[in-house]
Parts: C-alpha cells; structure tokens; sequence
C-alpha cells in the first residue's frame, strides 16, 4: 500500500503573481517555495497549495495545460464561516456562492481568486438525521 505523509494541490495557472498576494493577503499564506514557473505556498496552519505556470519545458505534457477553472474545489476549513464570509464580504472578494448551510454537514461559501479557481471557505456543522449515518464510518 502507498502510505501518504502529505497533500497538496498544485494549479497549473497564468499568473503567479496574483495567487501569491491574493492567498497571502487574504488567507495569510506564506511563500515556501519560488522561482519563475513556481510558487509553494503554506498557511500558518500548514496547508499547502501550490502554483505552476503552463507549457513549462522541465515538467512533463500532462503538466502543461492551463487550469480552465472546472472540474476542481480547492476547499479551505474554517472555524466560523459567518466570520470569514463577513470577512470576504468586507475585502470585497469575488463571492461565487453565498453562505449556506448543507444537510450534509458544512456550512459555507465560495470565492473565486484570480486564476478562476474557485475556493470552498467550509466550516462542519451538525449533518441533519438523513446524512448522520454517512459519518459513522466504523
């Protein structure tokens, strides 16, 4: 069995210079890692995203494709997302879904930064009796 010691996403983006301040800016993110085709991020908390610039000759083809701003959620936990909306609200980021509340168990809402990725700001909350049975995984 492969057994993972970490995780992180890596966005193949146009603009590495936009996601470095819109991450560190608005959700404290530290650079690890930079160069010109490179940027590795990681929050005070130790999350990790990083950032590839497209058609870069030193990675290999299937790496060199432009993220189209489908297909992907890159989700961020929280503590309290009616703080962190009313946050968002207040440094006026691109909100792509208004606060909610889901059966499943989160709370939560969408911004979207400016490579078109969209970001999922959760926070668990109680599931109602329908999904409470999906979490107890024994």
């Amino acid at each position: 069995m492969i057994n993972p010691s970490s995780s992180f996403p890596v966005f193949i983006v146009t603009d590495l210079d936009s996601a470095k301040v819109f991450y560190s800016t608005y959700f404290g993110f530290g650079v690890a890692f930079e160069n010109e085709w490179y940027l590795h991020l990681v929050s005070e908390s130790g999350v990790q995203v990083g950032f590839l610039l497209p058609n870069q000759p030193t990675q290999p083809e299937i790496f060199h494709r432009v993220y189209d701003g489908n297909g992907a959620i890159f989700s961020l936990e929280v503590e309290d997302a009616d703080e962190a909306f009313t946050e968002a609200r207040a440094k006026a980021l691109n909100i792509s879904l208004e606060l909610r509340s889901e059966d499943w168990g989160q709370r939560h809402f969408c911004v979207k930064d400016p490579n078109g990725l969209h970001l999922d700001i959760v926070q668990a909350i109680e599931p109602t009796e329908e999904y409470r049975q999906g979490y107890d995984a024994e």
